[in-house]
């Protein structure tokens, strides 16, 4: 009888032991988001050696995530915390926690903002949660009066309205991240009811100014620019070009999420069969067809490098005549020998063949159809 005891509490001993010696296993957390940033940090790094944290190693990457966060709540573009950091590199982010070099360029903000919150839901450490709330609270401090969002990650109070050039991107990302936050989808369900309330009033101010930003031509729907002068809502270069253009995949972005939203009220459908309508006549198969070619008497050089079968789109248009800009030139009615190269893509093309027939049956009416009760 004594043995047995004794052997049983040996083996509960042992049990606790283990249990305690256990370590949780966290689930990995999506980082696709970070994908830009990631990019760009090693091409400044190129020469760089790192030692990867594993994608299960969700405490080390997330308290990297706070090493890097400004007290200001933003985080700084191209970092990546998906690594061991050496003492040096985290002293000198000690250092610079009160540096206002907060920025939204690569997706910066919301993916940090997204990790930190799965991270808190998984272990319940407030830290997380708190980072994750400061962040936030700069997102929606950080909306212009319009309704938009600059490259930089400060409060709109803090940034020169005479300078501040509203960035189309920036603006998509932050209200895709805003819409989520304010439906309370994963992993937003514990940010505060007030909270996501003014989360959807920054939705509201932000889909309106897109719809106010959208360009025309001839009288018609057009897309967007990359970037807008807050003061005169006109477009403005966008970060990396030289002269203000329509951003081809950005306006597909925002197709995109108009796309999306549902019971689409008269303006939103609109906006998107308006910048379908442009998709459709300005691909390069149809700009190289309306060239005249009466000075070659045959088609236009490089043409026949176009596949007729999957419609293609410059990057880049000219706002006032919508002609696309391919190589840094225009191809204008005058020009000579624009070559089809890197400026040249398919961004559009399934929004076209499947997105768009499919939100169309969904969300127009046909004709003396009857309303659905």
């Amino acid at each position: 009888m004594g043995n047995s005891r004794l052997v049983t509490g040996l083996f509960s001993a042992l049990v606790l032991i283990g249990c305690t010696a256990h370590q949780p296993v966290y689930r990995p957390i999506a980082t696709d988001a970070f994908a830009d940033s990631l990019e760009q940090w090693s091409a400044l790094h190129p020469d760089k050696r790192i030692e990867p944290h594993d994608r299960h190693q969700i405490l080390a990457i997330a308290d990297n995530l706070l090493l890097m966060q400004r007290n200001s709540g933003g985080w700084p573009a191209n970092r990546n915390p998906f690594r061991k950091l050496s003492d040096d590199e985290r002293l000198q982010f000690l250092k610079d926690q009160n540096a206002q070099d907060g920025s939204f360029a690569n997706h910066t903000m919301f993916p940090q903002i997204f990790y930190l919150s799965h991270v808190y839901l998984q272990t319940g450490d407030v830290r997380y949660r708190n980072a994750a709330r400061k962040g936030l609270r700069l997102v929606l401090a950080a909306q212009l009066y319009n309704g938009g969002w600059t490259l930089n990650a400060r409060p709109a109070t803090a940034i020169a309205v005479d300078q501040a050039v509203v960035d189309t991107a920036v603006t998509l990302d932050a209200l895709r991240f805003l819409r989520k936050v304010a439906a309370g989808l994963m992993p937003y369900g514990y940010i505060p009811f007030d909270v996501r309330r003014e989360a959807a009033e920054a939705v509201r101010k932000g889909d309106a100014l897109l719809l106010r930003l959208q360009q025309a031509h001839n009288s018609r729907a057009s897309i967007w620019a990359g970037a807008y002068s807050l003061e005169t809502s006109r477009p403005a270069a966008a970060r990396g070009q030289p002269l203000p253009t329509l951003d081809v995949a950005v306006s597909t972005d925002i197709v995109r999420y108009l796309m999306q939203i549902q019971r689409p009220p008269a303006e939103v459908i609109r906006a998107v069969e308006g910048a379908v309508d442009w998709f459709e006549r300005n691909s390069m198969q149809r700009w190289y067809s309306r060239l005249p070619q009466v000075a070659y008497g045959g088609p236009w050089p490089h043409s026949e490098s176009l596949p007729s079968t999957e419609p293609l789109w410059a990057s880049h248009y000219q706002i006032d005549t919508s002609a696309p800009v391919v190589a840094g030139a225009s191809l204008a009615a005058q020009d000579t020998g624009v070559v089809y190269g890197p400026g040249v893509g398919a961004w559009a093309e399934t929004l076209l063949s499947e997105a768009y027939p499919a939100w169309r049956e969904a969300n127009i009416r046909p004709a003396g159809a009857p309303a659905s009760l």
